[in-house]
């Protein structure tokens, strides 16, 4: 009983970690590939606009008060 648990157990272990691997890798190479397209550049500019934004709202005076 012991072995029949015992072999199944390690044939359960090396079909997922074989399927675990090769999920792994996809995961891998897709981020890599959203990586190598993704303009870093365009991205900073247009969360440093957003930002200057931001700033310009937060250093507004408002007439408003809160309770």
């Amino acid at each position: 009983m012991k072995l029949v648990a015992v072999t199944m157990f390690g044939i359960g272990y090396v079909l997922g970690t074989k399927a675990g691997r090769e999920r792994y890798d996809q995961i891998r190479r897709l981020a890599r590939n959203a990586s190598e397209s993704f303009d870093a550049s365009g991205a900073r500019q247009r969360l440093e606009a957003l930002a200057t934004q931001l700033d310009g709202y937060s250093s507004g005076t408002t007439s408003r008060r809160t309770p």
